[in-house]
């Protein structure tokens, strides 16, 4: 029987984890690359668009390019770019949506108290869900109505103030005075039925932000709510 010494088997083992470190290192090389050239081919064909990151996807020759929040696709030469969702067919799993979910909950996060209006749960605290709701919004009302219910049911309401449309609209100058009224829940209660606020409309810059946040998280309509997960819905 032939013995092999401790010793040689360690060297030969060298030389393969040499291998393995040259591969990683190469295929770190090679991604770099990939993102130069799609960075390069992006601002001169897309001039202006924002590029929020760019990384590999578990497609071989595919990344994922985030702008505003948003995700595409585009291809590692650079010529062409993909719109829609990637699927783990093996798995059965969309990773374009585990990616917006993720990012939902971090863009949340960031939000500060003075954006928000916070309905605290009756009793113990069993859910928590965010909705953007905008003052002007018949399904945003309904939902409003059952509010006490939720809040019965032990769940907490946050409410973002994020008007359908822009400056100059209805949504948008009542979404700035219920934020800037004595007691904004109420004003908001009375505005979604059709009242008048009685406040200045003090709060456009937060209601700018509110809108810039719904297009990260991805909004399609009012009302949005957004799970402690990050899955949507409109």
């Amino acid at each position: 029987m032939r013995l092999i010494s401790r010793s040689r088997t360690a060297r030969q083992l060298v030389p393969a984890t040499a291998l393995v470190a040259l591969g990683l290192a190469f295929s770190a090389t090679a991604a770099a690359a990939d993102k130069e050239t799609i960075e390069e081919s992006l601002q001169q064909h897309m001039p202006g668009l924002t590029i929020d990151s760019i990384s590999q996807t578990p497609a071989e020759g595919l990344y994922e390019l985030v702008s505003n929040g948003q995700i595409a696709y585009v291809t590692a030469d650079g010529k062409y770019l993909l719109a829609g969702d990637l699927i783990d067919i093996a798995n059965r799993q969309n990773l374009t949506q585990q990616k917006m979910n993720t990012q939902r909950v971090a863009a949340l996060e960031d939000v500060p108290a003075e954006r928000k209006l916070v309905y605290p749960a009756k009793g113990d605290k069993k859910h928590a869900i965010t909705i953007l709701t905008d003052p002007t919004c018949p399904f945003c009302e309904k939902l409003h109505a059952e509010l006490p219910a939720l809040r019965e049911a032990g769940v907490e309401v946050t409410y973002i103030l994020t008007p359908r449309q822009g400056p100059g609209s209805k949504g948008f100058k009542q979404s700035s005075q219920v934020q800037c009224s004595d007691n904004p829940k109420d004003a908001l209660a009375g505005a979604m039925k059709g009242g008048s606020v009685d406040a200045d409309a003090c709060a456009d810059d937060i209601i700018r932000k509110n809108m810039a946040l719904s297009n990260q998280l991805g909004m399609t309509g009012t009302p949005y709510t957004v799970l402690p997960n990050g899955a949507a819905m409109a």
